[in-house]
């Protein structure tokens, strides 16, 4: 299964690399934005790479996002990214630590085969590092709701980059299912900062 997977990652790449290039270039506007969703539209993915290999796809990915947009009101929805932002950075922590991510080729191999989606190195030197996210697990078909909504992936970014690199990073999502793109993108800055 995991073959097939990489088989249909590579036809399905150079697809979502045209349709974020002409995102970036300005040739696709962004989906306009939607006032008016239920819970329905943000456990509605769009993940057809994924779902040709298992079509149970969708629902690990509703359980997944049924945690994820619970945001208890107690917390607060600020409270409750940073909980996820946390546990996408043990994640990443953990990847490193166990060796299972010890360099880029290793990290967009566990992001697919652990179902986090199809990670995309677009650019990478010592200083920063620019990631696409096609078919993510926590926005991929989510409408326009006007904000980022990737803190898990960004906490996973965050703990894998300064663990490979032994220094202080931040990691910004640019680009998100929840502002409108069909991708979400991440620029990795790499600071002279050793941790």
């Amino acid at each position: 299964m995991v073959d097939l997977l990489k088989d249909k990652v590579a036809e399905a790449l150079k697809m979502y690399r045209e349709i974020s290039s002409k995102a970036l270039s300005g040739e696709i506007e962004p989906n306009p934005p939607q006032n008016d969703y239920s819970i329905l539209d943000l456990l509605a993915s769009e993940r057809p790479t994924f779902q040709l290999v298992n079509p149970e796809d969708p629902v690990y990915v509703s359980s997944f996002r049924l945690l994820r947009w619970s945001e208890p009101v107690d917390l607060g929805q600020k409270t409750f990214n940073i909980v996820l932002f946390t546990a996408g950075r043990v994640l990443g922590e953990n990847a490193v630590e166990h060796g299972l991510i010890k360099n880029l080729d290793d990290l967009v191999e566990f992001a697919l085969n652990q179902r986090l989606g199809i990670y995309d190195i677009v650019s990478a030197d010592d200083s920063s590092v620019v990631i696409n996210v096609y078919e993510s697990i926590s926005s991929s078909g989510i409408p326009n709701i006007g904000r980022t909504v990737c803190h898990f992936e960004r906490g996973f970014l965050t703990a894998v980059f300064s663990k490979l690199y032994k220094r202080r990073v931040t990691v910004e999502e640019t680009h998100c299912w929840g502002t409108g793109y069909s991708f979400d993108r991440f620029e990795i800055k790499i600071s002279d900062v050793s941790v």
